[in-house]
Parts: structure tokens; sequence; C-alpha cells
């Protein structure tokens, strides 16, 4: 069979290549936390981060109000990062930090997402916490003064000292 210049092939093994790349590119897409409550909150409860996050070793007692314990999950933009030595995190830079209760089972979150190049004021980042895996009471919303008044005082906003 002769094709003509432009005419697709549509032999199984075409198709199937198509699929690979396809499948490919989809799988290296950045895993991060979404940026509205409710996918966010499956995001989290299907543990995503734990799929490609660099973690710290283990649960410690928080150095913050986010409750009695804490384990943070740095994503791959802010390993980089921080291995680069940038003060300044790339948009896509994030983090999880899982809450942990008194009796070390998991009570929440606290997720930072950089949707900016420029942090400005904290509008550079996405800022959500809940001290309930069902998100009731939950705090969202880029520069939220209530994030920021702390993290201000952090590099580009991370106050964890955690370093991969």
């Amino acid at each position: 069979m002769t094709r003509r210049y432009g005419e697709a092939d549509a032999s199984p093994g075409a198709a199937a290549a198509l699929i690979l790349v396809l499948a490919a590119a989809a799988s290296a897409a950045p895993n991060l936390p979404p940026r509205r409550r409710t996918p966010l909150l499956a995001w989290l409860r299907a543990a995503s981060y734990r799929v490609d996050y660099t973690p710290e070793p283990t649960a410690h007692e928080s150095a913050g109000p986010h409750g009695a314990g804490v384990r943070t999950w740095y994503d791959p933009v802010l390993v980089e990062d921080l291995r680069a030595g940038r003060t300044t995190f790339r948009k896509g830079a994030a983090m999880v930090k899982e809450l942990h209760g008194g009796n070390g089972e998991l009570a929440g979150w606290a997720v930072m997402r950089k949707v900016r190049p420029r942090s400005g004021t904290g509008g550079g980042w996405l800022f959500f916490e809940t001290f309930d895996p069902t998100g009731r009471g939950a705090t969202l919303g880029r520069g939220n003064p209530t994030c920021t008044g702390c993290h201000r005082l952090g590099t580009d906003y991370l106050r964890s000292t955690f370093r991969p």
C-alpha cells in the first residue's frame, strides 16, 4: 500500500505508539496540589503527594501552630530549588505537612503551593490548612493573612527547617 504525503498511518502499531507517548506525557505532568477545596481534599485523602514528594524522615513535634506532630513532604520542584540554594522558589514549588493529633493519627494537612513566580506579600502562594480530614473549618486562599503572618519570616514563605 502506498501512502500519499500527509496521510495518517492508521496501523495498530502507530496507534499503540501514540497511546504510549500520551501516557508518558500524562505521567510526567506535575503532581501539584489542586487549587480548589474539594479536589484538594480528595488529592490529600488519596495521599497523592506520597507518590513523588520527598518526606521528612519521621513525624516530629510541631514548632508552630500546626498541632501536636507534623511530617512535611516536598514536591520535586521545591527539592530542586532547595538543593540549588534558591531563596525564591519557582512557580510549582509545593509542600504538604501532615498534621498528627496527640495519639499520632493523621488529623489534617497544611499545604503550600507557589502559584505565581513572585511571592509578593504572600499572594504568590496558595495556603490550605485543616485539622479535620473531612475539611470542615478549612482555611484556603492565596496570601491568606492567617498563614502569611508567620510564613513571611521564612525563606520565600517556607518555615520548615527540613532540607532534603
